[in-house]
């Protein structure tokens, strides 16, 4: 656009060159111009570089959008198997509660606590490779390990509880005792929730995702 008003002010000026009575208006009028001219390429200039550098920030944004997407995606694969091994764990709980002591098998209780306990210690090795993405700003970083940390203490203490149930199941052999000792270990043992929300949705608020 620019440039098109640049062609028409020179067409303007060659005929009020030609036309005009005196040079000296001549001149005022060309100043003027100029002025003008000068004044409309410095605002011009200053948007277009204003423009560049939002989409520039736009662009960055999407990505670090993007990157923490991909993080929260595998982050939440690993929540759902602590889920999984947390309800296959009250499973067994449970299933002793109704069980009578003609069908209770204390070797077939122990395998199932050693099964679970060795799934809980693959899960805890995960959540202990996880890292915050580098390329997220610092304050997005430090919510991203701070979820992290969280979560090493809620696997911490899944498997710890899952490995002394599994203990407990290995040396009591009386379907009573047995019972009472693993309900002794849930209560003391179990972890409390895993409360999270509050900084992914920090983290989102920042991104504008």
């Amino acid at each position: 656009m620019i440039y098109v008003i640049f062609i028409a002010a020179t067409i303007a000026l060659a005929l009020l060159y030609k036309f005009m009575a005196t040079r000296k208006n001549f001149f005022v009028i060309c100043a003027v111009i100029v002025v003008v001219f000068g004044i409309s390429a410095f605002f011009h200039g200053r948007q277009v570089q204003q423009e560049e550098i939002s989409r520039a920030q736009l662009e960055e944004l999407h990505e670090r959008q993007k990157i923490f997407g991909e993080w929260y995606a595998s982050y939440q694969r690993n929540i759902d198997s602590l889920d999984r091994n947390w309800q296959t764990y009250h499973n067994i709980i449970d299933g002793l509660q109704t069980m009578d002591a003609e069908s209770f098998n204390a070797e077939a209780v122990y395998l199932r606590f050693k099964e679970l306990e060795q799934e809980s210690i693959d899960e805890q090795i995960k959540i202990y490779g996880l890292t915050a993405p580098q390329l997220l700003d610092e304050e997005s970083r430090t919510l991203v390990e701070t979820v992290i940390r969280k979560t090493k203490d809620y696997v911490d203490a899944q498997t710890r509880t899952i490995s002394l149930s599994a203990k407990a199941a290995q040396s009591v052999t009386e379907l009573e005792t047995l019972k009472l000792k693993l309900h002794d270990i849930m209560i003391r043992e179990s972890p409390e929730g895993l409360f999270t929300a509050q900084e992914i949705s920090a983290i989102r608020d920042i991104l504008g995702d």
